[in-house]
């Protein structure tokens, strides 16, 4: 753990060799849901799993609007990367985390050796928002909305507001999948508490968020590899405007393919990271 402004910032490793940093999305989720994808990464990379602010174990006594920021959360993976004494390092970003890999390689360009960035979320807009909400919905069935229905019914009549996201989430994730088996399995197995919504909530709502970072992103030299599922609802359109911000970057898509790659086509995401991370 490393010693933050009022509390510990968690981390877990597995492996051993060169570092890579993996991020959840959300904002506001466990990393434990990333920790398979990092089972497809090459031998040879010791793996740090962030539990990053307002998550997991790296949990100020009571989360609020001047303590769970973007800022404050690029601020930690720089408190980190000072703790592990790393001149550079590889950063891996998924989803939300993407977005907090890069607000880091934009405020820190010369520390990003490598920057990986999986079905990556974008700079926020109210049209970015609409479409991704709009392409899950039509993906979902009649008996998704109805669950969704009812779930709204349940908040309104008092539902536990901790329990209410993850339910929603789960409710919500075949429409992030081509294949709807899977996202039915993926939901099935995500445990109760992967979900905060003080952090998802107040992250949401951070001003921060909507900084532009593209000029920072210029200055980013390392190699860029951005990986986007052709059938992820964030939509092609979020990975060709990153592809356009970061000069060093390579951008390959995945058909077949929602916003979680590692769980619908791992071998097609397995070559493409061996690709990249043996290149110099």
């Amino acid at each position: 753990m490393v010693s933050r402004d009022g509390f510990s910032l968690y981390y877990r490793t597995s492996g051993a060799g060169k570092p890579i940093i993996f991020l959840a999305g959300g904002p506001g989720l466990e990393v434990d849901y990333v920790i398979p994808s990092a089972e497809l990464f090459p031998a040879g990379y010791q793996r740090l799993f962030l539990e990053e602010r307002g998550t997991g174990r790296s949990r100020p006594a009571k989360l609020t609007a001047e303590n769970i920021s973007l800022r404050l959360m690029v601020d930690d993976l720089e408190a980190l990367r000072a703790h592990l004494k790393l001149d550079r390092f590889i950063l891996a970003g998924h989803s939300w985390g993407g977005l907090l890999a890069m607000s880091y390689a934009s405020a820190h360009p010369e520390k990003i050796e490598r920057l990986i960035l999986i079905d990556s979320a974008w700079l926020p807009t109210k049209e970015s928002a609409q479409w991704f909400s709009d392409n899950i919905e039509a993906r979902l069935r009649p008996e998704d909305l109805e669950t969704l229905r009812h779930l709204a019914d349940a908040a309104r009549q008092g539902m536990d507001q901790d329990k209410l996201p993850l339910e929603v989430f789960r409710a919500m994730l075949p429409g992030y999948f081509f294949d709807r088996a899977k996202g039915l399995a993926f939901a099935a197995q995500l445990p109760d508490g992967t979900s905060h919504r003080d952090a998802s909530a107040l992250l949401s709502a951070d001003p921060n968020r909507n900084v532009d970072i593209r000029d920072g992103l210029r200055r980013v030299t390392g190699p860029v590899l951005i990986i986007q599922g052709h059938q992820d609802p964030v939509g092609d359109k979020a990975a060709e405007d990153i592809h356009a911000a970061l000069p060093t970057s390579a951008l390959r898509y995945i058909d077949r393919c929602g916003h979680f790659p590692w769980l619908e086509q791992p071998e097609k995401m397995k070559a493409i990271l061996a690709e990249f991370l043996s290149g110099n």
